[in-house]
């Protein structure tokens, strides 16, 4: 199957293993004592690891999993990405990368989703999930859009110009490939590499939108592109 044109990269994207220093903490043993998941195995999560992670650095943008779980199940389940007309990218605020292959479904209870990811950073996948996801071992900003191939790079934040999503569609169509480039956290900002990597930098909207709200919006522009 030909290369998808387009590629959502939900980037820095929420979903990190419990950190070591935090695998001591009594809301590691109660998760372990609740669902059975060793502390090293955990992703970490806000539900259950808030009174931990105020030690963390920009722990606004970090335990909230489910951030990018509702993005991707938004994402996935649209005519777009069934179709196989957009590729997409998880670029964890780790630095690791994993892609979900054509035709691939997240799990939509959250807590398998975790599951999932906590093999995938483990590096513990089974035949089920490498048939599923491809991941990249800690990569920049910079080298993941290498080995994407992208000729353009849209990244679309609150703090960018202010534009039309459909009028930015409609001059990318005149690209080889454009990446486009969503936050996977709660709060805060992209780095300034992603920023400085970008090719446009815009706003859809004067209020601050949810990763799910925003890919379903993009989403829905490229359809409309397409004529899907």
């Amino acid at each position: 199957m030909e290369e998808p044109r387009d590629v959502l990269v939900l980037e820095e994207a929420s979903l990190e293993l419990l950190p070591m220093k935090l695998q001591t903490h009594a809301s590691a043993r109660r998760v372990e004592e609740h669902f059975g998941v060793r502390p090293e195995r955990q992703i970490l999560d806000s539900n259950f690891h808030r009174t931990a992670m105020s030690a963390l650095k920009d722990s606004g943008k970090r335990g909230r999993p489910d951030v990018v779980h509702f993005a991707l199940l938004d994402a996935t389940s649209t005519p777009l990405f069934m179709r196989g007309r957009i590729k997409v990218v998880m670029h964890t605020i780790g630095g690791e990368t994993i892609s979900l292959k054509s035709g691939t479904r997240p799990p939509r209870n959250l807590q398998r989703f975790c599951g999932v990811v906590s093999k995938l950073l483990s590096s513990e996948q089974g035949e089920a999930e490498e048939r599923l996801f491809k991941t990249s071992r800690k990569q920049t900003f910079s080298e993941l859009l290498s080995s994407l191939g992208v000729e353009r790079v849209v990244t679309l934040t609150k703090l960018g110009i202010r534009r039309q999503l459909d009028q930015v569609v409609q001059i990318s169509m005149d690209s080889e490939k454009t990446a486009w480039v969503v936050g996977g956290f709660a709060h805060g900002h992209f780095e300034s590499d992603v920023t400085a990597k970008s090719t446009e930098v815009i706003s859809i909207s004067q209020d601050s939108l949810a990763a799910h709200v925003v890919t379903s919006r993009l989403c829905y522009e490229l359809e409309q592109s397409f004529g899907i």
